[in-house]
C-alpha cells in the first residue's frame, strides 16, 4: 500500500467521527442519522499518546490529538471498532460531534477543549466568539449584538491563532478580533487553557486556535455549498450569506497533488435601542463652622427637596439612542498539497478575511454632565432609602441631538508555506514560513444639534428609565415631538475623526521530532522560531468644528421614537429632530454639508478633512527568538502515567518610536483692559525612541494518571506571558504650557517600557468517559499573575524655557500581582437506554466559578488604601444547559447561557469611584435540521429568542446607568453537499 492509499485508507476510517468532531461542545444539533448505539469504550487503558505537533505543521494525523494546523489531526479514540461484518461502524450527526470532542480532550497533553464544524462551512452560531461561549469556562463580550472578545478562565489576555500561526487584526493590538472572520471557512476551534512548551507563547489566559480545512482532508473530490436568508426582527431587515468549497485531489507523475478553494461571504444587520440615566452624584450639603455652605448649589438644591442632612443622589439627566448598522464579512481560504513521496508533505495556503462593520445612530440626550442639575420644585420626587434619585422633574436642561457615523474596514491576509518530512519513523522535520499583514481603516464622525429640553420628567425606578420633555407654556403636553428645527438655530458642531493601522509579520521556524520504542522515554521535540513583526498606527485627535447658525431645512430630519423604540416603550419622546442620518453615513458627503454652517475660518479645514499630526503616529517594531524542548514520557503498571516537560525561551526586542510635543504660552494679544492675552504656541515635535529586550523562559509540565480505562486525572503546572497591547506601548505625548485645569496641568500617554504580564498556574482535571458519547468532568485551576497593566495619575515635572511646571500625567504601569481560581464542571450524554425514538435525546450542561483579584489605583477604602478589585468583564458564575434531539434525519438544539454580574470598569464616570456592573444575563438560542435527502438539508435556527434586555449599573443596583434591547435573529439555511 502506498503511503498516499495508506492515508486515504486512514481518513476514510476517521471520516465518521472527525467530520462532526467537537461541535456538540458548542452544543449544537447536526444533520445525519446516528447510526451506531453501542457506545462501547475502550477495553484497555489509553496508552500514552504525543502532545499536539509542533506548531504551525500541516499533518494528517497526530495520534488521536488537535493538531495546530487542519482538523485532520483530530483522531476519535474509540474508532476501529468493527460490526460483525467487519467493516467499520459509521457513526454520523451528533453522535460523531460528541464522540470526536470527547477524543480531543481525552487524549491531547493538554487541557484542550474544541469546536468542530461538523458540516463544511457550518460552525455553531455563525460567529466563532459566539461558539466559545459553549466551552466550560468562556465567558463572551457582544458588541452590538454579536459577540466579538472572549475570557478564558477569568483572563481577555488570550492569543489568537489561525492553523498554529500567528493572526492578528491591525488595529493597535495584538490579536484577531473574532467577529472578523466568517466562521465558515473554519474546519474547527481548539481552545488550550494551559501551554505547554512547543505552542507559541503570548496568552496568560489560554490559546484559540482556528483550524481550516485541507485538500487531503477529503478522500477525492468534495463540493459543498449553502445559502442563508437572516432576518433581524428588531431592524425589519434580511441579509443574505452563502458558502462555497470546492476540493479535489490527484495522482501525478510528480506525487499526489491536492486543491481546495473556500469562499464565504456574510452580510448581517443590527439594531439596538438604548435608554440611558446619566451619572448619579451626591448633593453636597454640609455647612462650615461659620454656618457657610460648602457647596451653596448643592445646598439650595437640598433645601428645595427638603433634603438638607439626608443623602441625596441626583441623576444628571437621561438619554435615548437608536443605533442601526451593518457588517460584512468576506472570507477565502486557498490551499494546496503536494505530496512527491511518502515522506515528505508540502502545503501552501492563502487566507484572506476582509470585514466591513458600520453603523449610524440616533441619540438624544438631555443631561448637565458634573454641572448642578436643576430641579422644579413644584413637582414631587421620589428617592429610595439609600437617597437614590426615583422620579422627578428639572428644568432648563441642556439637550444634544447627535447623528453619528462609525466605520471600520479590516483586511488581513495570511500567506504560508509548511513542509513536513519524515525520512524515517521516528524522525519528523517541520519547516514552516508565513508572511500576514493587516491593515485597518476606520472612521468617526458627529453632528451635534444643541438645545435645552424647558421641563424633563424622568423616573429611573427598577425598570427602564422614562423620559418625557415638555415645554414651559404647556406642560400637559404628554411627550410630544422634539421636531423643531428653530430650537437648534445656535449651537452644535461637528466632531471627525480618522485611523489607519498597518501591521505585517514574517515568522519562520524549525521543528524536529523523535520517537523512541518501548521505554519510559517516549519521544523528544525541540525546535525554534523567529518572527519579526512592525505595527504603525495613526490616530488622529478629534478635530471640534462648531455649527454657527441653523441648517438648511434639507438637512435635517425627524426621527420618531414612541411606540418603536424599545419595542414599544412608551415613556420616551414622540420624537426628535436630528441631522439627517443618510447624509450622516456617507462620511465625505457629511463635511461639504456642513462647511456652510461652520465660521468661515474653519470651512477649508472641514473640507480638507482631519489630518495627521507627528504625534498621532505610533510605530513599534518587535523581534522574537524563541526555541523550546519537549521530552514525552510514559509508564506502565497498575496505574499508566504519561505527560511530558519542557521549556519554552523567548527573547523579545522592542523598538518603539514617537514624538514628545511642546506647546510653549506665548502672547495671543490684549484684552478690552489692555493687558496681554496669552495661549499656546505651534507644537514643536521632537522625535523620541526606545528600546528595550527582555529573556523569558516558560517552563511547563503535563501529567496525565489512567486509573481505569474510563476515569483519568490531569495535573499540569505552567508558567505563560501576554505582551503589553501596541497602545499601551504609545510613547507619544504633548505637553500645553498654558493648560491649567481647575488649577492642576494634565496630560495622557502610553509607556514604551511596559514589561510582559507572566502568571504562574495551576491545573487539575478528573475526566470519567463512560461511553463513545458520554462523560462527566471536574477541573480546577490557579493562577498568579504578575505585572497588572493599569492607568496610572502621577506628578511630572516639564520645562519651558526657565519655567518648569508639574503635570498629572497618566500613563499605563505594571501594577502588583492579581489571583485567579475556580473550578470547572460538566458532562454531556444520550439517553441511550431509552426505547425507540425516545434515544435520539441528549443533553450537555456545565458550569464554571472564578474568583479574581487584581490592584487598582483607583479604587480605595476609607482610609485611602489602595483596593483589589474582581477582573473587569469577569463574572464569578456561568453555565450553559443544552438539549438536543438527532435520530433519523431530525436533529435539534436548545441552548441556553448565562453569566452572573461582572465589573464593566472599575471607576465609573459620576459613580463616586465606584464600579459600573453589567447585571446577570441569560440567552436563549435554537435550532433544528431536517435531512430531505443525503445530500441535501435544511435548518432553521434563532438566536436571542427570548429577547434578552441588557443592563448595567453604577456601583449599586438602584442607580441603574442603561438598558439595551438586540435584534432576534431567524435564520434559514439550504445545504447542498457531494
Amino acid at each position: 500500500m502506498t503511503g498516499s492509499t495508506a492515508a486515504r485508507g486512514s481518513r476514510a476510517n476517521l471520516k465518521a467521527t472527525a467530520s462532526l468532531a467537537a461541535l456538540l461542545m458548542a452544543g449544537w444539533a447536526a444533520p445525519g442519522l446516528a447510526q451506531d448505539q453501542s457506545g462501547t469504550a475502550p477495553t484497555q487503558a489509553p496508552s500514552p499518546t504525543p502532545a499536539p505537533s509542533p506548531e504551525g505543521q500541516d499533518s494528517s494525523t497526530v495520534n488521536a490529538t488537535t493538531a495546530p494546523s487542519g482538523d485532520q489531526g483530530v483522531v476519535d479514540p474509540n474508532s476501529g471498532n468493527s460490526d460483525a461484518s467487519g467493516g467499520d461502524v459509521v457513526v454520523t450527526g451528533v453522535r460523531a460531534s460528541l464522540s470526536s470532542a470527547q477524543g480531543i480532550k481525552r487524549n491531547a497533553d493538554q487541557i484542550v477543549d474544541s469546536i468542530v464544524a461538523e458540516d463544511i462551512g457550518k460552525l455553531p452560531d455563525r460567529n466563532v466568539a459566539e461558539a466559545l461561549q459553549r466551552i466550560t469556562g468562556i465567558q463572551i463580550q457582544r458588541n452590538f449584538g454579536e459577540g466579538s472578545s472572549i475570557a478564558i478562565r477569568g483572563l481577555s489576555q488570550v492569543r489568537t491563532e489561525i492553523n498554529g500561526r500567528d493572526v492578528f487584526t491591525a488595529n493597535n493590538g495584538r490579536t484577531l478580533s473574532l467577529e472578523d472572520v466568517p466562521s465558515e471557512l473554519l474546519a474547527g476551534v481548539d481552545v488550550y487553557k494551559n501551554p505547554a512548551a512547543n505552542l507559541i507563547e503570548g496568552g496568560i489566559g489560554g490559546l484559540v486556535n482556528l483550524r481550516t480545512r485541507k485538500p487531503f482532508d477529503f478522500d477525492g473530490f468534495k463540493l459543498s455549498a449553502s445559502g442563508s436568508a437572516n432576518y433581524y426582527d428588531l431592524y425589519d431587515t434580511t441579509k443574505p450569506q452563502a458558502n462555497l468549497l470546492v476540493s479535489d485531489r490527484w495522482d501525478t507523475g510528480i506525487g499526489e497533488i491536492g486543491l481546495l478553494v473556500d469562499l464565504a461571504y456574510q452580510q448581517t444587520a443590527f439594531r439596538q435601542d438604548q435608554i440611558s440615566s446619566q451619572p448619579f452624584y451626591l448633593l453636597n450639603d454640609t455647612v462650615g463652622a461659620n454656618g457657610t455652605p460648602a457647596n451653596p448649589t448643592d445646598y439650595a438644591t437640598a433645601q428645595g427637596l427638603n433634603r438638607v442632612g439626608k443623602p441625596t443622589y441626583l441623576s444628571h439627566g437621561v438619554g435615548i439612542g437608536q443605533y442601526l448598522g451593518d457588517r460584512r464579512r468576506f472570507g477565502v481560504d486557498a490551499a494546496l498539497q503536494w505530496r512527491p513521496t511518502d515522506t515528505l508533505d508540502l502545503t501552501a495556503e492563502y487566507i484572506r478575511s476582509d470585514y466591513k462593520f458600520r453603523y449610524g445612530d440616533y441619540s438624544y440626550f438631555a443631561y448637565t454632565g458634573d454641572n448642578p442639575i436643576t430641579p422644579d420644585f413644584n413637582q414631587p420626587f421620589t428617592y429610595d432609602k439609600d437617597g437614590n434619585f426615583r422620579s422627578g422633574t428639572f428644568v432648563n436642561v441642556p439637550t444634544n441631538a447627535n447623528t453619528s457615523l462609525e466605520q471600520r474596514k479590516s483586511v488581513t491576509s495570511d500567506y504560508s508555506l509548511n513542509a513536513k518530512w519524515r525520512p524515517t519513523d521516528r524522525l519528523t522535520v517541520n519547516g514552516d514560513f508565513q508572511y500576514i499583514r493587516g491593515t485597518t481603516d476606520g472612521q468617526r464622525s458627529i453632528v451635534i444639534l444643541a438645545s435645552t429640553a424647558e421641563r424633563l420628567n424622568t423616573a429611573v425606578g427598577n425598570g427602564v428609565p422614562t423620559m418625557i420633555i415638555t415645554p414651559d407654556n404647556n406642560p400637559a403636553n404628554g411627550n410630544g415631538l422634539v421636531d423643531d428645527p428653530a430650537n437648534y438655530a445656535s449651537g452644535g458642531g461637528y466632531l471627525d475623526h480618522i485611523e489607519h493601522s498597518v501591521g505585517t509579520e514574517y515568522a519562520g521556524r524549525l521543528d524536529v521530532d523523535y520517537k523512541f520504542d518501548n521505554s519510559f522515554l517516549r519521544s523528544i521535540a525541540a525546535g525554534v522560531r523567529y518572527t519579526d513583526r512592525s505595527a504603525v498606527t495613526d490616530s488622529s485627535t478629534y478635530a471640534y468644528y462648531g455649527l454657527t447658525r441653523a441648517l438648511s431645512p434639507d438637512l435635517y430630519q425627524t426621527r420618531l421614537f414612541r411606540g418603536d423604540l424599545y419595542r414599544g416603550f412608551q415613556g420616551v419622546p414622540d420624537g426628535v429632530t436630528f441631522f439627517n442620518r443618510d447624509v450622516v453615513l456617507d462620511y465625505d458627503a457629511t463635511r461639504q454639508a456642513l462647511a456652510p454652517f461652520v465660521d468661515p475660518s474653519q470651512q477649508q479645514a472641514l473640507l480638507n478633512g482631519v489630518g495627521y499630526v507627528p504625534s498621532d503616529r505610533n510605530t513599534q517594531g518587535e523581534k522574537t527568538y524563541t526555541a523550546y524542548g519537549v521530552v514525552r514520557f510514559g509508564t506502565s503498571g497498575a496505574v499508566p502515567i504519561d505527560g511530558n516537560i519542557g521549556v519554552r525561551a523567548v527573547k523579545t526586542k522592542v523598538n518603539t518610536s514617537g514624538f514628545i510635543g511642546s506647546s510653549a504660552q506665548v502672547q495671543t494679544g490684549v484684552d478690552t483692559a489692555g493687558q496681554p492675552v496669552f495661549g499656546n504656541g505651534p507644537i514643536v515635535y521632537n522625535a523620541l525612541t526606545v528600546d528595550s529586550n527582555y529573556t523569558k523562559f516558560l517552563p511547563s509540565v503535563n501529567l496525565n494518571f489512567h486509573f481505569t480505562n474510563k476515569l483519568q486525572l490531569r495535573l499540569a503546572a505552567s508558567k505563560a506571558l501576554t505582551r503589553p497591547g501596541f497602545d499601551q506601548l504609545n510613547p507619544n505625548i504633548i505637553i500645553y504650557e498654558n493648560n491649567p485645569t481647575n488649577g492642576q496641568r494634565t496630560a495622557t500617554t502610553g509607556n514604551a517600557n511596559l514589561r510582559p504580564l507572566t502568571a504562574d498556574q495551576a491545573d487539575v482535571s478528573l475526566e470519567y468517559y463512560f461511553s463513545r458519547t458520554s462523560s462527566v468532568y471536574a477541573a480546577g485551576f490557579y493562577k498568579k499573575v504578575d505585572g497588572f497593566i493599569a492607568n496610572v495619575t502621577a506628578p511630572e515635572t516639564y520645562t519651558f524655557g526657565t519655567n518648569s511646571y508639574t503635570y498629572q500625567v497618566t500613563r499605563p504601569l505594571n501594577g502588583d500581582n492579581g489571583k485567579i481560581k475556580g473550578f470547572e464542571v460538566g458532562g454531556n450524554t444520550f439517553f441511550d437506554f431509552l426505547p425507540g425514538w425516545l434515544s435520539g435525546f441528549g443533553t450537555q450542561a456545565n458550569f464554571t466559578y472564578v474568583d479574581s483579584k487584581a490592584p487598582s489605583p483607583d479604587a480605595q477604602d476609607t482610609t485611602g488604601a489602595q483596593l483589589t478589585v474582581p477582573l473587569e468583564q469577569l463574572s464569578k458564575y456561568s453555565y450553559n444547559l443544552i438539549g438536543f434531539y438527532d435520530k433519523g434525519p431530525l436533529s435539534a438544539r436548545v441552548a441556553y447561557n448565562w453569566r452572573s454580574k461582572y465589573v464593566v470598569t472599575t471607576r465609573g464616570n459620576g459613580s463616586g469611584n465606584l464600579p459600573i456592573f453589567n447585571d446577570a444575563r441569560g440567552q436563549l438560542d435554537a435550532s433544528i435540521t431536517y435531512t430531505i435527502a443525503p445530500h441535501f438539508a435544511m435548518t432553521v435556527d434563532g438566536t436571542n429568542l427570548t429577547n434578552t434586555e441588557n443592563r448595567t449599573y453604577y456601583g449599586v443596583a438602584n442607580r441603574p446607568q442603561s438598558s439595551v434591547l438586540n435584534d432576534r435573529r431567524i435564520s434559514v439555511t439550504a445545504r447542498l453537499t457531494y
